[in-house]
């Protein structure tokens, strides 16, 4: 209050005098002296966080690229080694498929061979046999006719 009443005695405060150049030239000496001071050091300050920021920043991004680069050849060369297994086993499938045919040819042929062994013992058999029969059959025809022959014989004797 008392401030009021100081200013109220002097008359007209706003009046341009002297004492507003002094003001103005104190305030600009205090803005150089803060300026110099304060407001470089902390502008350093916060420039050279933000540098670092950025930095940081750069060496992530760059980090990451570089991860995804890595990535990236990785993929390409579990795809490799997928599509080489692939290959090996489409490989080994063929080849598996091929002695499976040999196998089934060579049995076939095996099997093929017995058959024509066996139609040739059997047709030997058959021959054999018939051969046997044909000789049985001219002995029983032998001992038939003897027996008729005889009994024949034996009646014309008798008679």
């Amino acid at each position: 209050m008392y401030a009021l009443a100081m200013f109220a005695e002097q008359g007209n405060v706003l009046a341009v005098d002297a004492s507003a150049i002094i003001v103005f030239l104190t305030a600009l000496l205090l803005v150089g002296v803060y300026n110099r001071l304060l407001f470089k050091p902390i502008n350093q300050v916060i420039d050279e966080r933000a540098h670092r920021t950025l930095g940081y920043q750069a060496e992530a991004q760059a980090m990451l690229a570089e991860c995804d680069r890595k990535l990236a050849e990785y993929e390409a060369a579990l795809r490799k080694a997928r599509a080489e297994t692939y290959d090996m086993l489409e490989q080994q499938r063929q080849a598996a498929l091929e002695r499976r045919l040999h196998l089934i040819e060579a049995t076939k042929q095996q099997i093929h061979t017995q058959i024509a062994d066996a139609r040739h013992e059997i047709q030997r058999q058959v021959e054999e046999t018939k051969q046997q029969l044909a000789n049985q059959c001219q002995a029983l025809a032998h001992q038939l006719a003897s027996g008729l022959l005889q009994r024949h014989t034996g009646e014309v004797k008798n008679a």
